[in-house]
């Protein structure tokens, strides 16, 4: 399929991170919701094989290792540091990464931030 375009998605990962600003949220790690969207660049039929895409193990990995990271002071941290690592995935052209605190308020669903970014292309 010509000039196709893919999205590899993954949804609402829960992490324990240690992460805010504020001395009760220093005491223990709270929870963090995580959601990657990478977008593939010139998507081809990929031929069943998984060295011909995006494999989203990775992604899982890499969030899950920030939870033995020490502490994150903001939500903004985490997302670039995600996105930084999506983006640098071989065939990524952007990304869209996601994080939600839901623990925070008790009168809304979540606090969060979402943060977008485009591959540096190199000649």
């Amino acid at each position: 399929m010509a000039n196709s375009k893919m999205t590899i998605i993954l949804r609402e990962q829960q992490l324990m991170l240690r992460i805010g600003v504020h001395s009760y949220e220093k005491l223990a790690p709270q929870r963090l919701v995580v959601s990657v969207e990478a977008v593939l660049g010139d998507a081809e039929d990929e031929g069943d094989r998984i060295a011909a895409t995006l494999d989203y193990d990775a992604i899982h990995a890499f969030n899950k290792s920030l939870e033995s990271e020490p502490h994150f002071e903001l939500q903004e941290t985490v997302a670039r540091r995600i996105l930084g690592f999506v983006l640098a995935r071989p065939g990524v052209a952007s990304a869209i990464v996601e994080t939600r605190k839901p623990d925070i308020f008790d009168d809304c669903a979540y606090v969060g931030v979402r943060l977008e970014g485009r591959a540096e292309i190199t000649a």
